[in-house]
């Protein structure tokens, strides 16, 4: 139980910085607002991550996935969907129990 809560708690912290990096390049007009660039925007910064290691090797899987979605579905991936579902654990549950 305990890993379970602390893989949950590592994915969540990898999907927050991932959209706080984005929210703060659109901030600074480095990335703009629209499904295409979001997606440069996201699918480069989890390239980069997983290259350079910035997590545990708990959420390289994910990673790994995440790339691969983006390399094989394009901007229709949605990647930014689902790092918000990352992001919010709580609230996927609390929506699953409804």
């Amino acid at each position: 139980m305990q890993q379970e809560e602390n893989y949950e708690q590592l994915l969540t912290e990898m999907a927050q910085c991932a959209l706080m990096g984005l929210s703060f390049e659109q901030q600074t007009g480095k990335c703009g607002f629209g499904p295409t660039s979001e997606h440069k925007f996201l699918s480069k910064w989890l390239t980069v991550a997983y290259k350079q290691k910035r997590f545990s090797k708990e959420v390289a899987p994910t990673l790994e996935t995440l790339i691969r979605m983006a390399k094989e579905k394009g901007q229709f991936a949605g990647l930014k969907d689902n790092l918000v579902k990352l992001s919010n654990p709580e609230t996927e549950t609390e929506t699953a129990k409804a």
